[in-house]
């Protein structure tokens, strides 16, 4: 067996890392491709550097192009390096254009897919991120679930089905998180393409200018809202950073209030650490946090009235919604037969 893993995404990073790891003391034989959907060295190259794993053998920048045409540059150069350099598995990670850009590719290749993050749903057809949700667990072989819960939601699917907890947990338990000297801020992440709209992200700005005088705000600019917001004329009336290493993302969790992201990754860590977050998103990716009311989904034009909810919340005292920290051994198991 020869194994490629597609990645393009700070959260595929993430997961990744402690999956090769394990995979390289079992002597399992893969390689990594980075389409450059996130193509930036704060977003890409500098994650691998600190969560300790090889550069990807095989990267492109994706990223110069366009979403109507994004999709299928991908599968061009994700199917070139299938066919080259015959492998025999394909690993996609979560539900984003990488994802579904590695599944075709794999689907057209007749290589074995495996889906890390399978079966989540939020039950919103309007949000891009479900119909690939939905098409990648149609097409994958092998399907790895973080909850019971997901697996419900493959019941109808061809592929055989795992609950295998959170990759994202197991990396966060291996960190060191950094103290510090600061407190009683909010913390936000804004960076998915229907929240840079014009509308939303005017809307977005507007209202964090407003709380930020009476709160103090820390807020790591994703490089495609920096850019949007001065495409919009848009001004922050408060000093922002530019975009932050995975590290310095936790710190800034751990010591903060409450937390304001449309992020998948950023609620569940947050979450991880006690802390309680506002969703700027049409549908949760991870339901499970709103039901055991450690996150409150916003839309983007009301997410002040939905910081008011959060101090209405109970503490956080269960954190082990997500596995027990030992994803990747499992999914080794799995991948060894």
């Amino acid at each position: 067996m020869k194994f490629l893993h597609v990645v393009g995404a700070r959260p595929h990073f993430v997961k990744l890392a402690p999956l090769v790891k394990e995979m390289e003391r079992s002597n399992l034989e893969f390689d990594i491709c980075h389409t450059g959907q996130h193509y930036d060295d704060s977003m890409s190259s500098n994650f691998f550097t600190e969560l300790g794993i090889e550069l990807p053998k095989f990267e492109f920048n994706n990223n110069i192009h366009p979403y109507s045409t994004m999709l299928s540059s991908m599968i061009k150069d994700i199917s070139s390096v299938i066919k080259w350099n015959h492998y025999t598995d394909v690993i996609v990670y979560g539900d984003t254009m990488t994802t579904l850009a590695g599944a075709l590719s794999s689907t057209f290749s007749e290589t074995k897919l495996h889906h890390i993050e399978a079966g989540l749903r939020c039950k919103n057809l309007e949000m891009p991120e479900e119909k690939i949700r939905r098409l990648v667990d149609e097409a994958s072989n092998y399907l790895y679930c973080l909850t019971d819960s997901d697996m419900d939601n493959l019941s109808h699917v061809g592929g055989t089905v795992y609950s295998v907890g959170d990759l994202m947990y197991e990396n966060f338990l291996s960190q060191d998180i950094e103290d510090i000297d600061k407190s009683g801020y909010i913390f936000v992440t804004i960076h998915r393409e229907e929240n840079t709209r014009e509308k939303q992200l005017t809307s977005i700005v507007e209202q964090l200018n407003e709380l930020s005088l009476s709160r103090e705000i820390i807020f790591p600019v994703h490089p495609r809202t920096l850019s949007c917001m001065k495409r919009y004329g848009l001004k922050l009336n408060f000093e922002h950073l530019d975009a932050i290493s995975y590290g310095e993302v936790l710190s800034y969790i751990k010591h903060c209030d409450y937390v304001v992201s449309d992020s998948g990754g950023v609620p569940k860590e947050a979450y991880w650490m006690g802390k309680k977050s506002v969703v700027v998103l049409e549908g949760l990716v991870y339901p499970i946090l709103e039901e055991e009311k450690c996150s409150v989904r916003s839309d983007y034009y009301n997410i002040l009235e939905n910081i008011e909810k959060l101090e209405e919340l109970p503490e956080i005292d269960d954190f082990n919604l997500f596995g027990n920290g030992k994803t990747s051994k499992r999914i080794v198991e799995i991948l060894s037969g």
